[in-house]
């Protein structure tokens, strides 16, 4: 049974009992161009299909933090734009109110000056009628000396009479 095993696994046929040698070195040239024929046309092609892969995972991953990068340094603008907004949002509510205040202030101003404008207008009007009634009763007051000393030396009068004659006159001044 032994020689039967052997011939099988040799793979001898017939009445040899060796190996054949042509056989083994056409089967060995044979594998190795078929690994040769493999390594041009498969591994080569699936090696160079796979490294592509690689670089093209390699390239999303780089493209993926760079991204991410990126979005953190919109971000960072982003949180500093609104910063900034905030700011100038700020100034300008501050300076609304300094400028309100301001106006707030002229406003006042302004009224002022018109009221004492129009105080003095009056005080002025005052004066002016104060002034003309002085100087009307100044020349009434004349007049009622020059009626009283023209009566006065018509006739000679005593203390009563020239007290009721100083009264009627008062009276008639009184009266224009």
């Amino acid at each position: 049974m032994t020689a039967t095993t052997n011939m099988f696994v040799l793979g001898a046929s017939g009445s040899h009992h060796g190996v054949e040698w042509g056989t083994t070195i056409v089967t060995l040239a044979t594998f190795i161009i078929l690994l040769l024929l493999l390594k041009k046309f498969a591994w080569a092609p699936l090696k160079e299909v796979m490294d592509k892969r690689e670089r093209d995972i390699n390239k999303d991953i780089d493209d993926a933090e760079q991204a991410k990068i990126n979005a953190q340094k919109l971000e960072e603008q982003n949180k500093q734009t609104l910063k900034e907004t905030q700011e100038e949002v700020h100034r300008i509510i501050e300076e609304s109110k300094i400028q309100a205040r301001q106006q707030h202030e002229e406003i006042i101003h302004e009224a002022n000056i018109r009221a004492n404008g129009m105080i003095e207008t009056a005080q002025n009007e005052i004066n002016s009628q104060k002034e003309r009634a002085i100087s009307d009763i100044n020349n009434q007051v004349s007049e009622l000396s020059v009626l009283i000393a023209s009566k006065v030396l018509r006739k000679e009068i005593s203390e009563k009479d020239q007290k009721a004659l100083v009264e009627k006159y008062i009276k008639e001044a009184g009266d224009k």
